[in-house]
This record gives C-alpha cells, structure tokens and sequence, in this order.
C-alpha cells in the first residue's frame, strides 16, 4: 500500500511538472505584450543654447571658496546680483523671440520624428542663428564684464574654480579676441 500512494504521489507530480513546467509558461501567457515606447517629445533648451545663466550666488560662492561674509564675497554677492539682473532683463524683453525658437525647433524635431525627413535642418539652424544672434552678442557682452570683474576680484585659485563651475553649468565665457 505505501508504494502504491507513493507512485501516485510520483505520478501526480510528473504531471503536473509536464503540464506547468515550473509555471514559466503560465507567467508567459499572463504578461502583458509589451508596447513599443514612446519617444519622449523635444524639450529644446535656448536658454542653455545660448548661454543664459542666472547664478545661485551661495552655490557659485561655495564652488568658487568664497566667503560670502567677507568684504571679497560681500562685492562678489553685488557682482553676481547685478550680472542675474540685466540677464533677466534681457531675457525678458527678448522673450517673444526665445519662445517663438523653441517653438519652431521643436515642431522641426517633432516632424523629422514622424517623417524622418530631416532636408529642412539647415533652413531651420540659419533661422534660429539669425533670430538669436542679436541676443548672443549682448550677451558675449555681458559676459566679458562678468568675467573682467570676477577676474579683478577673485584670487587665481578662486578664478579657476569659478571657470570650473561655469562649466559644469555649461557656461563659457567669450575671450578678449573676439
């Protein structure tokens, strides 16, 4: 009698590993087919594109070792707060002409991603070049003052941190050359 239940014991359990097959095949017909995803929709920067940075004044004073309650870090406090200002300015009033690139880059980026007609890319660089050069070139402007009175204020250790940490947040500053 005991090996009688036991080969029915072994019998069931070979059958059911015959049929289930340690339920892999059960979870294969239960999973959901998977979808294609989606790509994700164009977020073109402009800001970034063209270099508009509107500074943390203690985050770049940490970055850059100074102290902000020293009379150094109480004018480079002033600095930074001026150069976030006219950069604000000038944002604002060239917002209209910001917006309407991002708008236009993204419908090319959108279109090409349906399409995969990409023919029009160099009609549409010319035109985003000549709508932002105005405001690129105020901007280099900008830029060379901030850089001429960071220059004059920090010490040449402190100097290179603050060209390190404007890289990090992908800003470049123009040379004198130019």
């Amino acid at each position: 009698m005991k090996n009688f239940i036991l080969l029915i014991i072994l019998f069931c359990a070979l059958t059911a590993q015959a049929q289930y097959g340690n339920g892999s095949s059960r979870q294969r017909q239960n999973q959901m087919p998977q979808t294609e995803q989606k790509a994700p929709d164009p977020d073109f920067n402009v800001e970034r594109y063209i270099g508009i940075v509107n500074y943390d004044i203690e985050k770049a004073a940490k970055k850059s070792s100074v102290k902000l309650s020293s009379t150094e870090g109480q004018e480079f406090s002033r600095v930074l707060t001026k150069y976030n200002k006219d950069i604000k300015d000038i944002t604002r009033i060239n917002t209209f002409v910001l917006r309407s690139t991002k708008d236009m880059v993204e419908n090319y980026q959108k279109t090409v991603m349906k399409t995969g007609d990409n023919s029009s890319q160099k009609k549409v660089m010319t035109t985003m070049s000549e709508n932002l050069k105005p405001i690129s070139e105020i901007l280099k402007k900008e830029d060379r003052e901030l850089d001429k009175t960071i220059k004059a204020l920090l010490s040449e250790k402190q100097y290179k941190k603050w060209i390190k940490y404007n890289k990090k947040i992908y800003k470049v500053f123009p040379k004198e050359e130019e």
